[in-house]
């Protein structure tokens, strides 16, 4: 999957058939609602051409989408894989699944898309013929449909810590303060991280959260290390970092919800 994984960062978020008339307007959108399809997703059912899987073959499916893309796995191995477009702004919402790896390469598979709350349901031409109308999967008409249901998040991970942030650093030599934004994004079951000053990027990292703490690491300008947050309410991230190959010292950070101070 490595070309998958290079392509998430180079592929513009537009909709298919999106309007023109505010494309920064539609860009943000579409990069808010793919937000909401991160992660992997629990199957509630997968119809084929009509026919639903036995419940004993559902087992075995898999959904997971990371940023752009989505792999379908069987028995824990990818069998499709790609990028989605999707254009949230149309009546039914449009998505449209190009598959770079896996049955169907090159195809790309025209659908429609619902989602309300924690359900995501998702109806596609297979063989990218036609476009659905609706949500109807019925004998013949050569559609899969696919119910899905995001995993409700365990007790101490309600707290959302998706957002912009105010970062402060206290240095350990010194005592010097930095202050910079912070962009934290859901992508896939994990967090991309990104701190700028005014629009040069001078950090970006990739964090695992279990629980009520959140570890990251990170790159910038070569230099490499680790941050390790604990997340309270607000929501506030308050932690340590080091830098590989450095003397062992840690400095303090705290990430706060993003207000401008003059």
């Amino acid at each position: 999957m490595k070309s998958l994984t290079a392509f998430v960062s180079v592929v513009l978020l537009v909709g298919p058939g999106a309007t023109r008339d505010d494309p920064a307007k539609h860009a943000l959108a579409v990069a808010d609602e793919l937000q909401r399809f991160q992660g992997t997703w629990k199957l509630d059912s997968w119809d084929e051409d009509g026919q639903a899987l036995a419940a004993a073959e559902l087992k075995k499916r898999g959904v997971f989408f990371g940023g752009n893309i989505f792999i379908f796995s069987r028995d824990g191995k990818g069998f499709q894989a790609g990028t989605l477009q999707i254009d949230p702004s149309k009546s039914p919402a449009l998505v449209n699944l190009s598959v770079y790896e896996g049955e169907g390469k090159d195809d790309v598979m025209l659908g429609i898309y619902a989602l309300e709350g924690d359900t995501l349901r998702l109806c596609f031409d297979p063989k990218g013929q036609a476009r659905p109308l609706g949500f109807k999967s019925e004998k013949n008409a050569g559609l899969t449909r696919i119910a899905l249901k995001k995993p409700k998040p365990p007790a101490d991970e309600t707290v959302n810590i998706v957002g912009k942030y105010r970062s402060e650093v206290v240095e350990a030599a010194f005592g010097k303060v930095t202050v910079t934004e912070v962009f934290v994004e859901k992508r896939g079951d994990a967090y991309a991280v990104t701190y700028r000053l005014g629009d040069k990027v001078l950090f970006v990292g990739t964090a695992i959260r279990k629980g009520d703490q959140l570890s990251m690491g990170w790159v910038s300008a070569g230099q490499v290390g680790v941050s390790v947050y604990k997340i309270d309410a607000g929501p506030k991230l308050a932690g340590e970092y080091t830098v590989l190959g450095g003397i062992g010292a840690t400095a303090k950070e705290v990430l706060t919800p993003w207000k401008k101070v003059d």
